[in-house]
């Protein structure tokens, strides 16, 4: 059936040319169009769950919200995980659900069930954006000349903001920093007193008075008016002239009891950045699943208008992180890369083929079997990113080219005055198409257990099975078609072949050693033990990891800071951090993000910092230094910084790590119990003994310290002799004291808080404090100590939960160690040096390295299948299952090659090599077929065994070679490459490239020697069979 295929195409070129015209056309369309990003989303489809609760405490929250949160939500079908932390006035619970869940059937699962089983206090829980750990597509921060913080502020809010979320693709946008504006009434305690006004009625009133009514329609005659009744509160004017009370006769208004005036929120976080202690930034986030070119555009456009609006204004917004850069640079240098392969494959055709014109028609391969990619990749709705087509080997492709080029060009050298005769050419191609056929089927099949990982190691690598099996199911296709008519074009005509005389050298050497080594096998027996012994010993020696580290060019710090300090003394420590990151020329720019923004939705307090570092492109860096070279020193700069703990990351993986381990850190280690006390010694020891570990870089409890809380504690049956109510006390404290809203003040299109508090210099210590009036039933005033104890407590800062369970995480940084080798060393201490009650507290280690596992045993599954599929494909093309177990046999050796390279680089063993393991094991048996089938072919007309593998293997010299320097030099550029979005490519290529010396090696010498052996000793069998056939014949 191929031969025909084969035959057609040859003979309807003309219809092959126009079709190959057509798709590069539209190979070239489809690019323009795809989906362009640096890394694929490798989030799990995931719903958090926010509820805010103004001045409760993380004792409160988890008692009156995360718990009868998690309560109701375990019922949600499809939940794989579920994690939760409860902090200072808010609840986050963040649902994991199983791999294919579509996100928003998750949420609609989970609204129904919240709206199901409201909170009995009356919070509100609310779900977060629909978006994953690469989401954040945009950072930007607001400068002006003359605008102060409140000014940018409120243009934040209520013009860039609003006009950033039109931009399709963007679900939200989030502010950090500034200040937000509020109505405040500041009070007088004097005033209340002089008054005999309670704090109850001043709340009772504003509340009262901002409001509007309905009064229906009337008509008159024959016109119809609505009526409004018009009381709310528009202006400082309106909230000072509310009457709360009247005394002697006079009315007492708002304005009386304080100071009415335009306030900011008590801040609970400030964004530095540089030299620029406190300022304002937005973070755009994408939609999962959008488009980020069209969405960056959109962007783009918006921010572009946004410049122009607001330039009158001297504002301006000033981006510091663009996803756009990180494309464009990803995609820079793979193109790079893949021009520098293209142009080497190019280069080592013509030195091989001794014929440009053959060198060019092998090369048309190239850019049509990315057509077909591209083409299948928009049909698939497939994106174009580092991993799709990261692991196509140009040298791959060309392969089967190659095979039905050189063997056309050999006629053409044997008879080169003569003109080429199609009815010559044909029957070869037809011969080396069906080789090509099967070879081509077995490295698409190699490729395949990469369909069977699952996670975010499938977002990773299934792109990177289908682009490779699209490339090479475009080159096969290209080769069946059109590579037969190209080059009997352009060699048809009698012309002399220069010929590369090293290469005849080479191939009469070959010939020679090759009898040579036939003649005593034990040479051939003794380097496949010792290429097998070492394969083991290297393979057990070298370190293991899940990825490879994805430089992203930039950094991301997680900084700790003594508990219980204030915002002022964080920000101090904020500027610390930043002047000493900016002491580095390589840095280019260094924020700082303390605490946590004013909407209350971050689980930090100011005692965190969470650090973005902006990285210069590497070409302007110190000649010599390396990345990981740098975070070293930077690493050493900052732990000079007294009083901090601190990791470094990058962004998207400090997401990653997040959603999977739930502490910012790719290795953690949870310890699960009720007691927090316990919890914080048994990690405390933990963490004393993981720095005892060698490796580590960095080890701390991700929850942040106790910390230090005044509690007002209502004395009942003091109160109830005064006749005050414990809502009394609470209004005291969530008003008068904290920062809760009391209404909403409308103005135009804008919206603010209006609040109530004491002077804050009345609130300077416990004793102003427990003075605070409250005034009884008999209207008498007495202070706050006498129906409520107010004392000095430790508290939780912070409470997490896994799946429920209470729990205390620590964060772990292995550094430079392969994570296996650590992560035994450290179970192993821990093991011996760690003392606790077992039956009450339990350990368990979690992060990367569990998705690792996971990938193994699918890893292993999938190769036992894929070599299953091609032993029957093998049979199939061989007839014989001694050569297709001949064939694969071989290929463990192969590895010899790649492990070396791993060992020489410092490299790990990965997915990513593991994919370039599994290349070199494509490469090996296609190899193998061409080899055998060319042997068997020789053996078919008529030689013996010995002369046949000579015969077949000399013939195979050529094309098996040049296939190997070929795919070596497609991947040689991505083997040297350095910098943003070259870390999968080198380790994969670097397997690729060390491998297939080896690899053609055992090709060349080892597996002609063997096949001799073996059809030998079954021809020995046979001739044995024969003669005691004819004995019984005869006897019978």
């Amino acid at each position: 059936m191929i031969e025909r295929f084969i035959s057609w195409c040859f003979n309807h070129r003309n219809i092959v040319f126009f079709s190959a015209l057509i798709l590069a056309l539209l190979g070239g369309l489809s690019w323009k169009i795809l989906p362009v990003e640096a890394y694929p989303d490798l989030g799990s489809v995931s719903v958090s769950i926010t509820t805010q609760q103004e001045g409760l405490a993380a004792e409160e929250m988890e008692q009156q919200v995360t718990i009868p949160l998690e309560r109701t939500l375990a019922s949600v079908p499809g939940v794989t995980d579920s994690r939760s932390t409860s902090t200072f006035g808010l609840s986050l619970i963040t649902l994991i659900f199983r791999e294919g869940t579509n996100v928003y059937a998750a949420r609609q699962l989970v609204e129904t069930q919240l709206a199901n089983n409201p909170l009995s206090n009356g919070a509100m829980p609310s779900l977060g954006p629909i978006s994953g750990p690469s989401g954040e597509i945009y950072r930007y921060t607001l400068e002006s000349d003359d605008k102060n913080l409140l000014e940018l502020s409120d243009l934040q809010r209520w013009t860039i903001i609003p006009a950033i979320q039109r931009v399709p693709g963007v679900v939200n946008v989030d502010n950090f920093g500034g200040l937000t504006r509020e109505y405040q009434l500041v009070l007088d305690p004097d005033s209340l007193q002089r008054y005999h006004v309670g704090l109850e009625d001043v709340l009772t009133a504003i509340r009262n008075s901002n409001a509007n009514a309905g009064g229906g329609r009337v008509s008159r005659g024959e016109q119809s008016y609505i009526i409004r009744g018009i009381g709310m509160i528009h202006n400082l004017d309106d909230m000072g002239n509310i009457v709360v009370a009247s005394h002697g006769g006079v009315p007492v208004f708002v304005k009386d009891l304080g100071r009415v005036q335009f306030g900011h929120q008590v801040r609970q976080g400030i964004l530095g950045k540089d030299r620029n202690p406190d300022t304002i930034e937005g973070v755009v986030t994408m939609l999962s699943g959008e488009n980020p070119s069209l969405v960056l555009d959109g962007l783009h456009t918006t921010i572009a208008k946004l410049q122009q609006q607001l330039a009158p204004s001297h504002v301006r917004i000033v981006p510091y992180m663009d996803r756009d850069h990180l494309v464009l640079s990803t995609t820079h240098k793979v193109t790079e890369t893949m021009i520098e392969g293209i142009v080497l494959v190019g280069v080592i055709l013509t030195l091989f083929l001794g014929s440009p014109r053959s060198a060019i028609v092998t090369a048309v391969t190239i850019p049509l079997a990315l057509s077909v990619v591209f083409v299948l990749m928009h049909s698939f709705g497939m994106s174009a990113n580092l991993f799709s087509l990261g692991a196509i080997d140009f040298g791959v492709i060309v392969d089967g080219a190659i095979v039905i080029t050189e063997t056309i060009l050999r006629i053409r050298e044997e008879r080169p005055t003569e003109a080429l005769d199609p009815v010559e050419v044909l029957p070869v191609a037809q011969r080396a198409g069906r080789a090509i056929f099967s070879s081509t089927l077995v490295i698409i099949v190699a490729y395949s257990p990469l369909f069977a990982f699952e996670g975010s190691e499938g977002k990773l690598f299934r792109p990177m099975a289908y682009t490779v099996s699209f490339a090479l199911l475009g080159a096969l296709l290209c080769a069946l078609t059109l590579i037969p008519a190209l080059t009997y074009l352009a060699l048809r005509k009698p012309k002399h072949i220069w010929h590369n005389r090293p290469l005849e050298w080479l191939h009469a050497r070959y010939t020679y050693w090759l009898g040579h080594f036939i003649d005593r096998p034990l040479i051939a027996y003794g380097a496949g033990v010792a290429a097998m012994v070492a394969v083991v010993i290297l393979g057990a020696s070298i370190g293991r990891e899940f990825l490879p580290d994805l430089d992203e060019g930039s950094l991301w710090l997680q900084v700790q800071m003594p508990t219980g300090i204030s915002l002022e003394k964080g920000e101090s420590i904020a500027n610390e951090l930043r002047h000493a990151v900016r002491e580095f020329p390589e840095t280019s720019y260094a924020i700082t993000q303390l605490g946590r923004s004013d909407d209350g939705t971050d689980p930090w307090t100011p005692s965190h910092i969470e650090m973005p570092v902006g990285l210069k492109p590497y070409d302007q860096w110190p000649s010599g230094e390396t990345k990981a070279q740098f975070v070293e020193r930077l690493r050493r700069r900052l732990s000079q910084i007294p009083g901090i703990n601190f990791g470094i990351s990058q962004p998207i993986q400090d997401n990653m790590s997040d959603l999977v381990g739930g502490a910012h850190s790719p290795l953690v280690l949870r310890v699960y119990g009720n007691d927090f006390q316990e919890l914080r010694r048994i990690g405390q020891q933990i963490v004393d003994i993981l720095h005892q570990v060698p490796g580590t870089a960095e080890a701390s409890i991700f929850q942040e310290p106790r910390i230090p809380q005044i509690e007002v504690e209502a004395d009942r049956l003091a109160a109830a002799r005064y006749g005050i109510s414990i809502s009394d006390i609470s209004d005291v404290v969530s008003n008068a004291i904290g920062d809760a809203p009391i209404t909403t003040v409308y103005v135009g299109d804008r919206f603010y808080n209006a609040t109530l508090h004491i002077r804050r210099k009345d609130l300077q210590d416990m004793q102003s404090l427990s003075q605070i009036p409250l005034l009884d039933a008999e209207g008498a005033y007495i202070p706050l100590s006498q129906v409520a104890h107010v004392g000095l407590h430790m508290g939780e800062s912070n409470i997490a939960h896994e799946m429920s369970h209470r729990q205390v995480t620590i964060r772990v940084d292995n550094g430079k160690r392969p994570l296996s080798q650590y992560l035994a060393d450290a179970q192993g201490r821990i093991d011996q040096q760690l003392h606790f009650d077992k039956e009450k507290y339990t350990l368990e280690w979690a992060g990367s390295f569990q998705q690792e596992e996971r990938a193994q045993k699918r890893l292993m599954i999938a190769l036992g299948v894929m070599f299953a599929v091609m032993l029957v494909l093998l049979f199939a093309e061989f007839r014989k299952i001694r050569q297709a177990l001949l064939i694969l046999s071989v290929v463990p050796l192969a590895t010899l090659g790649g492990l070396i390279a791993l060992h020489v680089r410092g490299e790990t063993l990965n997915i990513a090599t593991a994919v370039g393991f599994i290349a070199l094991f494509g490469v090996a048996v296609q190899n193998g077929i061409i080899m055998i089938a060319s042997i068997n072919r020789h053996r078919v007309e008529g030689l013996g065994v010995r002369d046949a593998t000579i015969a077949g293997a000399a013939e195979r010299f050529r094309p098996v070679l040049m296939t190997a320097t070929v795919a070596t030099a497609g991947m040689l550029p991505a083997a040297l490459a350095t910098g943003v979005g070259t870390d999968v490519q080198r380790g994969l290529a670097t397997v690729v490239v060390g491998g297939l010396g080896i690899a053609t090696l055992l090709t060349l010498f080892a597996l002609p020697v063997y096949f001799s052996e073996l059809e030998m000793w079954v021809e020995r069998r046979d001739a044995k069979k024969r003669p005691q056939s004819a004995t019984e014949g005869a006897g019978s």
